[in-house]
C-alpha cells in the first residue's frame, strides 16, 4: 500500500490563507522540482521530497542558523533516513539529487587548486620551523635563548592553527571509523555530509557496542557541540563546532537490527532523526529516470547557489522567523509535545524525539527558506513555516512507523497476554504500571503493547488523569476495555481467558 508523504491541513487560519497558501505552494521550486523527479524516476513522491530534502542538508552543513530569540540560535543541520525496500529507486534518485553538489566540489577544486598549494606549503614550512627550534632548545643551556625560542615556538603554533591546511573541499564522507570522520571534520573546517543510498555511517551505528566513540561523534556533530580527541602519543584534535548532516538510505532489516541493539536506545541518537518509511513496492519506471533539462538546469542552479554562498561566507548565516512564522512554530510545538504526552511512553524513543520535535521543525524550515531563497532574504515567511509544519507532520507519522518497526513484536506478546487474562478483563480499566506487574515486564514494554491495544482499538483513554487520595501529582494514564473489540481480539489471537497476575 502506498504511504504518501500526505500534506496535513494546518489548524487554525481561514479558508482563504489556505487557498492562497496551496496557490504558493504549487509555485515553490521545491514542489515543483519534488514532483517532477518522482514522475521521471517512478518512485514515491514523500521519496523525491525527502531526497531533496537530504541535499539541501548536505549543502548546508550547517552554516546556516535560525534565531528564535536572543538566547537560542539554532543551527541547521538534520539526520535524514529513508527507510525503504530493495528495488524502491532509491540509488537513482540519490545519485540525481548528490550530482550538483560533486560537480560544484569539482569546480571549486579547480579553481582553487592554487591556492590550496600554497597553503600547503606555508604549512611545511611553520612545521620544520617548529621542529628546527625543538632541536635546538633541546641541545642548548642558554636560558635566554631558550626563552626567546620557545615564545616563538609558541607563536609558530597559533599561526599552524590559523593557516588553511591547504585541503581540498571534500562535501562527502563515506563508510568511515570514528577517527577517520573526526579527522576529515577536522580538515574541513569540522563541517561535513553523507548522502548514501546504502546505509553507509549508520551500519557503524548499527551495530555500535557500549559506549562506542562514534556515537559520541554523532550526538555532539549534530548540534555542534565541541569534540576533542587525544590518542597517546599524538597531538590533540579540538573542532569547536563540528557538524554531520547525515543523509542515508537503508533497507527495513537494517531498522530492525538498530531496534535490537539495546546500546544505542536511550542515548538520545534515534531522536535526532529524521526517518521516512517507502512502504510503496515500485515497479516499472519505464520513464528511463530521465529528467527534464529545464528542471534539472533549475535544481543544479538552486543548489549550487547555495553551496556557493556558504562556502563563500565567512560567518554564520542567520535567519530569523517573522513573527507570524514564530506564532505557527510555537503552535506546533505545543501542539507535538501535547500529542506525544498524551499517547507517549510507548517505547522510550518517544521522548527523545518530543524533546528534539522543536528544532526538527527548525532544521525543517530554513532548507525551504535557502532552496525557495538561496541567495537572499533572511526571514523565514508564514508560507515558508506552514510548509515545514506539514513535512514535520509527515515525518511524526512516519516516526510511529520506525518505532513499530524496531519494536514489532514485543508490544503485541504482551497483549496477547493481557487478552488471557480474566481478572484484568473483569476490572474493565487498568494502567501501565498493572501490565508491567501482571506480565513482569518493564514500562517501555508494558506500553508498547497498550500502543497495540489503542491502534485496534481495543482500549481507550480515560480522562482526566486520576489524583490519589493524597492529592499531589496524577497517577499515570488509566485505559477502559471495550468489550466487543476486546473479545474479537482475544477470538482472533486464541487468547484463552486465565486468571493471570492481580490487579494494584
Amino acid at each position: 500500500m502506498d504511504t504518501p508523504f500526505t500534506f496535513p491541513p494546518h489548524v487554525g487560519g481561514v479558508s482563504a490563507k489556505k487557498r492562497n497558501f496551496d496557490e504558493w505552494v504549487d509555485t515553490t521550486a521545491s514542489c515543483r522540482i519534488s514532483e517532477a523527479v518522482r514522475a521521471a524516476f517512478g518512485v514515491s513522491l514523500g521519496m523525491s521530497w525527502v531526497a531533496c530534502l537530504a541535499a539541501i542538508n548536505s549543502a548546508l552543513r550547517g552554516k546556516v542558523s535560525v534565531k528564535v530569540n536572543n538566547d537560542w540560535i539554532e543551527p541547521a543541520n538534520a539526520f535524514v533516513v529513508l527507510c525503504a525496500e530493495s528495488g524502491a529507486g532509491k540509488s537513482p534518485i540519490n545519485a540525481f539529487y548528490k550530482a550538483p553538489l560533486l560537480a560544484f566540489q569539482k569546480k571549486w577544486n579547480d579553481t582553487h587548486r592554487a591556492r590550496f598549494c600554497l597553503e600547503r606549503s606555508r604549512q611545511v614550512q611553520l612545521k620544520k620551523r617548529l621542529a628546527a627550534l625543538e632541536r635546538k632548545v633541546a641541545k642548548t643551556e642558554d636560558d635566554a635563548k631558550v626563552e626567546e625560542w620557545l615564545q616563538e615556538m609558541a607563536a609558530l603554533r597559533e599561526e599552524i592553527l590559523c593557516v588553511p591546511g591547504g585541503h581540498e573541499l571534500e562535501i562527502f564522507v563515506d563508510d568511515c571509523t570514528n577517527k577517520s570522520l573526526i579527522e576529515c571534520m577536522h580538515q574541513q573546517g569540522g563541517r561535513v555530509a553523507v548522502m548514501e543510498a546504502e546505509a553507509s555511517l549508520f551500519r557503524h551505528i548499527v551495530n555500535a557496542k557500549p559506549m562506542s566513540p562514534i556515537v559520541d561523534t554523532l550526538l555532539k556533530a549534530f548540534s555542534g557541540e565541541r569534540i576533542q580527541s587525544k590518542k597517546s602519543g599524538e597531538s590533540s584534535t579540538v573542532i569547536e563546532q563540528p557538524v554531520l548532516a547525515l543523509n542515508v538510505m537503508v533497507q527495513p532489516p537494517v531498522i530492525a537490527q538498530l531496534g535490537r541493539n539495546k546500546e544505542i536506545m536511550g542515548r538520545g541518537l534515534l531522536g535526532r532523526i529524521l526517518f521516512y518509511v517507502d512502504e510503496l513496492p515500485v515497479g516499472g519506471r519505464d520513464a528511463g529516470g530521465v529528467v527534464l533539462e529545464a528542471i534539472k538546469a533549475e535544481y543544479t542552479s538552486i543548489i549550487q547557489a547555495i553551496v556557493e554562498r556558504v562556502e563563500t561566507s565567512n560567518e554564520q548565516i542567520v535567519l530569523e522567523l517573522d513573527a507570524d512564522a514564530l506564532l505557527l512554530w510555537e503552535e506546533w510545538r505545543d501542539k507535538v509535545e501535547r500529542r506525544l504526552c498524551l499517547r507517549g511512553g510507548e517505547v522510550s524513543v518517544w521522548d527523545e524525539w518530543r524533546g528534539k520535535a522543536a528544532r526538527h521543525l527548525l532544521h525543517i524550515a530554513a532548507f525551504v527558506h535557502m532552496f525557495e531563497c538561496p541567495e537572499s532574504k533572511v526571514s523565514i515567511d508564514a508560507n515558508t513555516m506552514r510548509l515545514a509544519v506539514q513535512l514535520g507532520d509527515s515525518f511524526y507519522e512516519h516516526y510511529e512507523k520506525i518505532v513499530r518497526l524496531i519494536c514489532p513484536e514485543r508490544g503485541e506478546k504482551i497483549a496477547v497476554k493481557a487478552l488471557r487474562s480474566r481478572r484484568l478483563y473483569e476490572e474493565g480499566r487498568f494502567q501501565s504500571r498493572d501490565l508491567q506487574r501482571m506480565c513482569g515486564v518493564l514500562r517501555q514494554e508494558a506500553n508498547a503493547a497498550i500502543d497495540w491495544l489503542w491502534r485496534r482499538g481495543a482500549v481507550r483513554e480515560l480522562f482526566p488523569p486520576r489524583f490519589g487520595q493524597r492529592g499531589g501529582r496524577p497517577s499515570s494514564p488509566e485505559y477502559e476495555i471495550v468489550d466487543g473489540v476486546w473479545n474479537d481480539l482475544a477470538a482472533r489471537h486464541g487468547a484463552l481467558r486465565v486468571p493471570m497476575g492481580g490487579l494494584r
